[in-house]
């Protein structure tokens, strides 16, 4: 029976979950101005990092995946504990360059490494990750796991909106949306990971309120009569959290919302007070 290690990048907000410490977690760096770098979470969390945003909206942060010398050094301390083999859960392939890169370090460490694109984030990376831990617990190999997973990413789908968005156009992380920067970034609009991983506009809103109540107003048509895994993922805005919650209690009273928050290599693109309802169908 092969032993299997599980990773996955801090993009997946794991580290605000209950977790098996034995997955291993990828960290981000948190980048600011030309000096400054923190390792996501070990070096700052996401309370401090949106704290620190909300005080100075000017100075944008960038973000950068974890090092191949650092990757490397996981993929061999994995090998000298045993493991046959990794599997690496990524962030979107369409939103940062780890998935590729994963793949092309595979080739530099004896241990079998197989990278999977979540093409998604934070709680349904997370989840992903939680089941691959479960069922290579039970025996399974990295071939068998992978299925799994594809059904978790096939039936996934997040709609969020955000208070501003200034941080996902500086970072270049959002398409299908037209109109000059300022226009832009007066709009609310419904937005959506898209079914190839990029983050894109769907509606066009004026006001925050509005847009969650249309990202309200999706979930709830796309859920209707179905059996989901429900969740909330915020960038430290836990009055918007409460309202959705209540919401979603008043229209689907036996469903349990799981909450998470963003973490801030993930907040650095919605900026602060971002929020997210997910499902996933089982």
């Amino acid at each position: 029976m092969s032993k299997v290690a599980i990773l996955v990048c801090s993009n997946a907000g794991l580290d605000y979950l209950d977790y098996p410490k034995d997955i291993r977690i990828l960290r981000s760096v948190i980048h600011f101005g030309t000096d400054e770098s923190y390792d996501d979470f070990v070096q700052m969390d996401a309370k401090t990092f949106y704290e620190r945003i909300q005080k100075d909206p000017n100075d944008i942060p960038r973000t950068s995946y974890v090092s191949p010398g650092t990757m490397i050094n996981y993929f061999e301390e994995l090998e000298k504990e045993g493991y046959d083999e990794a599997l690496v859960i990524t962030i979107s392939s369409k939103l940062s360059g780890l998935y590729e890169a994963v793949k092309r370090i595979a080739s530099e460490v004896k241990i079998k490494v197989t990278a999977f694109d979540s093409l998604t984030l934070a709680y349904a990376e997370a989840y992903m990750a939680l089941e691959a831990h479960r069922l290579a617990k039970e025996g399974k190999s990295v071939a068998e796991i992978l299925p799994y997973l594809e059904k978790i990413r096939d039936n996934d789908k997040i709609f969020f909106a955000v208070d501003t968005l200034l941080y996902l156009v500086k970072n270049g992380r959002l398409s299908k949306l037209s109109g000059t920067l300022g226009t832009m970034l007066q709009l609310k609009p419904l937005l959506q990971i898209a079914d190839d991983g990029k983050v894109e506009s769907i509606e066009k809103i004026r006001t925050t309120h509005k847009a969650h109540q249309r990202v309200l107003e999706k979930y709830i048509e796309e859920t209707q009569g179905l059996n989901v895994l429900t969740y909330i993922s915020h960038a430290h805005a836990d009055e918007y959290v409460a309202w959705f919650k209540t919401e979603i209690k008043k229209a689907f009273p036996e469903r349990e919302v799981v909450v998470a928050y963003l973490t801030p290599v993930v907040g650095a693109h919605t900026g602060p007070k971002g929020i997210g309802i997910g499902y996933i169908k089982l």
